[in-house]
């Protein structure tokens, strides 16, 4: 765990990785905190096929992040846990929570990403959403970019129509 003294210091080594051209995921477009009405999320990635990509990182707490990921495939096509790879190895013993969530674990070690268990493609529950953050990750805002996620819906005059009597 000497390796970073914080989340931050981690999540910042990942979105170096991510930026270069060593990256699992390709050459991406991405944003730091995704901030939605249900959570926070630590890292948003869009893919070169216009797929969201959600990462939540923790250094110790997995069952937390998994949580948190699994909260995240409301709006994402994918959703990973990442952990530092000793940590990793431990929640790995839970895979079966992971496949029942359809989340991936992925693990950093010394700047580099591996992938353990590969999250499965998923259509959002809710593809407003999706697109809110995949505007968030083209706009590549570095930080802390706060999301209404209250739609307007419309009036319930507009939505029942009254029978004729």
């Amino acid at each position: 765990m000497a390796a970073y003294k914080n989340e931050k210091s981690f999540v910042t080594t990942f979105v170096r990785h991510l930026r270069s051209r060593q990256s699992l995921w390709g050459e991406v477009h991405v944003s730091r905190e995704f901030d939605y009405q249900r959570g926070r999320t630590d890292v948003l990635v869009l893919s070169n096929q216009d797929h969201v990509i959600a990462f939540e990182a923790k250094l110790t707490k997995w069952r937390e992040a998994l949580h948190q990921a699994y909260r995240n495939t409301c709006f994402a096509h994918k959703s990973y846990v990442l952990l530092p790879l000793e940590v990793a190895l431990k929640a790995q013993r839970f895979s079966e929570e992971f496949d029942r969530r359809r989340v991936g674990l992925c693990y950093l070690d010394r700047g580099q990403v591996a992938v353990l268990r590969e999250a499965a493609d998923q259509i959002p529950l809710q593809p407003w959403l999706s697109e809110v953050a995949m505007m968030q990750a083209k706009g590549g805002h570095g930080r802390r970019s706060r999301t209404n996620c209250s739609r307007t819906l419309p009036d319930a005059g507009d939505a029942v129509h009254p029978q004729s009597r």
